[in-house]
């Protein structure tokens, strides 16, 4: 009997690019992988049917579910400490989220995943709320007739605007995103760059953000339920294979890359800050989850336990 061959979409992360190099072996199942450019790409093309498992933002997965239940979520994340990734001018006197009443915040799309998790970080930690800062979308969300909070300032006239631009001729005050800018000079964090609050935001909130997800057609899950534990442990196998090289490679680049690596796993208390499996997991998504519902984004509230695949790695 031939073995199924699964189309597998993603970008290229640590944790998925040995996936992506097929560089891990199967016994149940064949594969093939495609190294995505983008996960707006990614997303929709998963979406759309064209891979078998395809890494999705979790936000729009979440949307889909609430009138779509052909994919099922796999217990297999990326994260971002959102923190980290919120951008000012060097000239700029803001420091934190609490400065930023008042201000011109810009943000990839409204309904990207990250921006969802800052204004649940700007309301739930900073005491800030979103309704007092003026949001300015730098693209239109990649799926139409999204709902807007009509009590919230969100202008559109930077649609097409490049965040660096905007930011060093002081038009927006600050940038959100889940990733540094391109080109950085004049700018500079939001927050000083030290980790050690956001290391405690991470011990006392207990949630290392989710932003992405890999979806699965639940044809699949229903017609070949014998593969689900294999592709869990190719997951598993693809980060642990990745982070070792990763690691190796930072230190070839960067001097002191494995005392900052030795540094940041210490200060996260020696855990995989990207813990894959459901039950660890749940208390994050619950959040993220509840944060879509506050913030109007979903609708049509549903058992959030239904759109995902049960799994848990033996410890």
């Amino acid at each position: 009997m031939s073995k199924r061959n699964l189309k597998i979409g993603s970008t290229f992360y640590l944790h998925t690019m040995p996936l992506l190099h097929h560089a891990i072996e199967t016994k149940g199942f064949d594969y093939t992988a495609e190294n995505v450019k983008t996960i707006d790409e990614c997303t929709l093309r998963t979406l759309k049917g064209d891979f078998d498992i395809g890494e999705m933002s979790l936000a729009t997965f979440l949307k889909v579910q609430e009138t779509d239940s052909s994919l099922k979520a796999l217990p297999v994340f990326a994260r971002k400490i959102p923190q980290v990734y919120a951008f000012c001018s060097r000239e700029s006197g803001l420091n934190s989220y609490k400065d930023l009443r008042g201000k011109k915040v810009a943000v990839f799309q409204y309904w990207v995943t990250a921006s969802i998790w800052h204004r649940w970080l700007l309301t739930h930690h900073y005491g800030v709320d979103a309704k007092d800062i003026i949001w300015c979308p730098l693209r239109k969300d990649r799926m139409d007739n999204m709902p807007y909070p009509e009590d919230h300032q969100i202008h559109w006239d930077y649609v097409e605007g490049t965040p660096e631009e905007l930011l060093r001729s002081g038009q927006i005050d600050c940038f959100f995103y889940a990733r540094k800018p391109d080109r950085f000079d004049g700018l500079r964090w939001l927050f000083p760059p030290s980790p050690e609050e956001q290391i405690q935001f991470v011990h006392h909130s207990g949630i290392t953000p989710i932003t992405h997800v890999m979806a699965i057609k639940d044809e699949i899950v229903q017609s070949s339920p014998e593969i689900i534990d294999e592709v869990m442990e190719v997951y598993e196998k693809s980060k642990a294979m990745g982070y070792r090289e990763a690691a190796h490679m930072a230190s070839l680049y960067l001097p002191f890359a494995d005392w900052h690596l030795h540094q940041t796993e210490s200060g996260l208390g020696g855990r995989d800050w990207n813990e894959n499996g459901w039950s660890e997991n749940k208390p994050i998504l619950e959040t993220f989850y509840q944060a879509c519902i506050e913030q109007g984004f979903i609708q049509q509230p549903y058992d959030l336990s239904d759109s995902f695949i049960p799994y848990d790695y033996e410890k």
